[in-house]
């Protein structure tokens, strides 16, 4: 059964450093709903049926950061448009591993290899903004995942709903039970 196939699915990674990521996503004919928490970060995200981010909003302690992806690019309540962010279809919160799915089922989808995109990055502390790009490809024993700005990269294991299960350095998903 796929990830869009079911009503709910929690999902927990645990961090190197000890801390925890918990994230509920709730499957609708629109697409996913993900909400989540790692620490005092709590954040929601919508996603449309073809695995595109649609929205986001973030909290973490003082600071907060609500963004809506508009034709010209994402368009945030405190930043107003970000700049090249037209085409941008993914997000990628630098606590969360969850969002290496979004692009991880596009490519799945479309039975394609290899592919880099623009990605909105929100990075901790602070929920600072920037565009990058990253690079996903299929390889033995799962993707290579590669933060083509910094040059970062990480073969990341997934399951069958293309969640990450090992995030090498950084976490890895925790076993629930039935």
């Amino acid at each position: 059964m796929s990830l869009l196939e079911t009503g709910n699915i929690s999902v927990v990674w645990e961090w190197h450093d000890g801390s925890y990521d918990r994230a509920r996503i709730h499957a609708s004919a629109e697409g996913w709903t993900v909400s989540g928490r790692h620490g005092d970060t709590r954040y929601l995200i919508s996603v449309d049926t073809d695995f595109c981010c649609r929205s986001l909003e973030v909290s973490c302690g003082a600071d907060g950061l609500t963004l809506n992806r508009t034709d010209a690019g994402w368009l945030g309540t405190e930043t107003g448009l970000i700049s090249g962010s037209a085409r941008c279809r993914d997000l990628d919160l630098g606590w969360s591993a969850l969002t290496n799915t979004f692009p991880i089922r596009r490519l799945t989808a479309a039975q394609q290899a290899t592919a880099t995109f623009p990605v909105l990055m929100i990075a901790q502390p602070g929920l600072n903004i920037r565009v990058v790009e990253q690079t996903y490809t299929l390889q033995d024993g799962g993707w290579l995942y590669r933060n083509n700005e910094s040059g970062y990269q990480a073969l990341l294991s997934v399951d069958r709903n293309g969640l990450v299960t090992d995030y090498p350095d950084v976490c890895t998903q925790k076993d629930l039970g039935p």
